[in-house]
């Protein structure tokens, strides 16, 4: 095969196939190496007993103005999705507050949680001006300025609740300018959905639209090296599926392998500028990943078709009733579950004993549920694949100090990003940086 390209791209999670697409849209050649037999990494899905199963992600941004959304326009891909905005349940120690049911926005949410319309409001300016006149800095936590304005501690489970469902991590661990950040970019419009068919199928029509125009994926064809002369990218070498060492060639090398593997491949510390080897060590902190998938006779919640966050619990954050929102994700009168949890210490989890205490949240909010559910998925994960590369606020850089190697995915996350989208914006920004 013709081993010189535009630009070779190292991994095929969301980052991967993204800035893919927006290349081959520019009418770049690429070739894209994967070292597993699926697409997609943490944004895909398994089969299990006829179920799809994600590998991580399910909510997944889906407005106009999503960097997702983007990607795939680039190319003229339908995302097949069923829109979650509105679709929210959040469950406070006094009860569940349902948006689609009861409305009134952030504002209501609030009111809910601290069962006080006055002391409600004027938290609530407080959050405005942050988002829109004195943005917090980077130094306080997002707990820590919530601790400046209120003692309701209802509405700082509330807020809890938020984090670890859309940020992946704790209020204690979130710098206060991420989360308004974060919270001002999906003000904006945004509209948050689940694929119809599972992520691995949505991922696999933007793969097909990449080698309808000429471009390769090559799978099971791990990176063994990035190559470099002269603080220049010349390309990677792979093994190939006789596991034989393989030259490909390019200019550019656009690394989906999380930062961390990205700097290994490349050479260490011997390959990169000072600088970028000390913000690598410094930030070098992975986001751990628990969840858990199961089926059950019945839904766990009736007329339920969204998702619902935890503001009661330790380690369970949030859940989802795929097949109820898709009656494509399961067998006729199967339904497909899946829970969401995260570590009370991000940095020093212990994966084990929080998992399980995680399922005992789950029973404990739903009581006999562990008797009657079939699991079909339990997963931890830290760094490993799938896993989240960086928690928010510790990205690195699109760009790296070696000319033509850059990092996309959520370890590339710029301000405010985490997770799916951070992967599709690093995406933009690496294609933007190349074809200017």
């Amino acid at each position: 095969m013709d081993s010189q390209f535009d630009a070779i791209i190292v991994g095929s999670g969301l980052g991967g196939l993204c800035a893919a697409a927006h290349l081959v849209a520019a009418d770049k050649r690429v070739v894209l190496v994967e070292k597993s037999p699926h697409l997609g990494g943490r944004c895909s899905h398994r089969v299990r007993e006829d179920c799809l199963v994600t590998t991580g992600a399910l909510m997944i941004p889906m407005g106009p103005q999503s960097a997702i959304r983007q990607a795939f326009d680039a190319l003229g891909v339908d995302m097949d999705m069923v829109n979650l905005t509105g679709k929210m349940r959040y469950r406070l120690a006094h009860g569940d507050y349902d948006i689609s049911a009861k409305g009134g926005g952030l504002l209501g949410m609030i009111n809910f949680a601290m069962q006080n319309a006055e002391q409600a409001k004027q938290l609530h300016q407080q959050i405005i001006d942050a988002l829109m006149v004195w943005m917090p800095l980077s130094s306080i936590t997002i707990l820590e300025w919530f601790d400046q304005h209120t003692d309701n501690q209802s509405v700082k489970d509330l807020f809890q609740g938020y984090c670890a469902a859309l940020m992946g991590v704790n209020m204690h661990e979130i710098p206060a300018n991420e989360f308004f950040s974060f919270l001002k970019y999906h003000s904006k419009g945004s509209q948050f959905g689940m694929a119809r068919l599972g992520n691995g199928h949505l991922l696999g029509e933007l793969a097909n639209a990449i080698t309808a125009r000429g471009s390769v994926i090559r799978m099971q064809s791990p990176c063994r090296k990035i190559l470099i002369q002269n603080n220049t990218i010349s390309g990677i070498e792979i093994g190939n599926s006789s596991g034989e060492a393989e030259i490909l060639n390019a200019p550019i090398v656009i690394s989906n392998a999380g930062p961390r593997r990205t700097f290994e491949l490349a050479g260490g510390s011997d390959a990169f500028e000072a600088s970028y080897v000390a913000r690598l060590k410094q930030g070098d902190v992975e986001a751990p990943i628990m969840h858990a998938s199961f089926t059950l006779d019945k839904p766990i919640m009736e007329n339920f078709d969204g998702c619902m966050v935890f503001g009661n619990t330790t380690n369970l954050i949030y859940l989802e009733i795929p097949s109820a929102i898709s009656p494509n994700m399961s067998p006729d009168g199967v339904f497909l579950h899946t829970a969401y949890g995260a570590p009370a210490d991000a940095a020093n989890p212990n994966l084990s004993a929080e998992f399980k205490n995680m399922l005992q949240e789950l029973e404990s909010n739903f009581p006999g549920i562990l008797d009657r559910a079939k699991f079909l998925v339990k997963a931890k994960h830290r760094g490993d694949s799938p896993g989240m590369h960086r928690w928010v606020g510790r990205g690195m850089p699109v760009n790296t100090s070696i000319r033509g190697l850059y990092n996309v995915g959520d370890g590339a996350a710029s301000v405010g990003m985490i997770g799916t989208e951070s992967a599709a914006a690093s995406a933009r920004e690496a294609a933007a940086m190349i074809l200017a």
